[in-house]
């Protein structure tokens, strides 16, 4: 019952994504696909790829997903263990932004469902990621976090912050 209870109040407090996005939004998202897929494919080591990437989110929560890949079981006990990107260990095949809500002092959530699949076979059920985008001084999105939909709104930069400064 309190599960059912928690879901329902997660569900509330996640805006719906329900309309049409900003191009800049949509180029952003697309873009960190393309890389994303044409990088899984290369198999690049996902520190040294990473940096390319910067400009698409905000300082502060580049900082953090580049100190969370950096971790490593052997050194730190604790790593990354989940693309980001997917909420998953499976394979992105793409991605598609399906929509955005109103925009609100400067930033806006844009819904991105990811096509995801183990052995080369993608799944019927992509996976659902909301994408907060916040503008920058110069007018461009920036990724700011990102709530896994599929997961009860488990979201990204708190769960990183743990990772990287975990309570002794």
């Amino acid at each position: 019952m309190l599960s059912l209870l928690t879901t329902s109040l997660i569900a509330m407090a996640v805006p719906t994504a329900t309309g049409p996005c900003p191009n800049g939004v949509i180029h952003q998202l697309d873009g960190l696909y393309r890389w994303h897929v044409r990088d899984m494919e290369q198999r690049a080591d996902p520190v040294e790829a990473l940096p390319s990437q910067r400009q698409r989110f905000t300082p502060s929560l580049f900082e953090l997903l580049l100190q969370a890949r950096s971790l490593t079981p052997t050194r730190d006990g604790r790593f990354l263990d989940f693309d980001v990107f997917s909420n998953t260990q499976a394979s992105t095949f793409g991605a598609r932004v399906t929509g955005c809500s109103d925009e609100q002092r400067g930033s806006i959530q844009a819904e991105v469902a990811v096509t995801v699949g183990l052995r080369r076979v993608p799944s019927e059920t992509p996976r659902r990621l909301l994408y907060e985008m916040t503008r920058s001084s110069t007018g461009s999105w920036r990724i700011n976090n990102i709530t896994y939909l599929d997961e009860q709104g488990f979201q990204l930069r708190p769960f990183l912050q743990t990772l990287i400064n975990p309570e002794p």
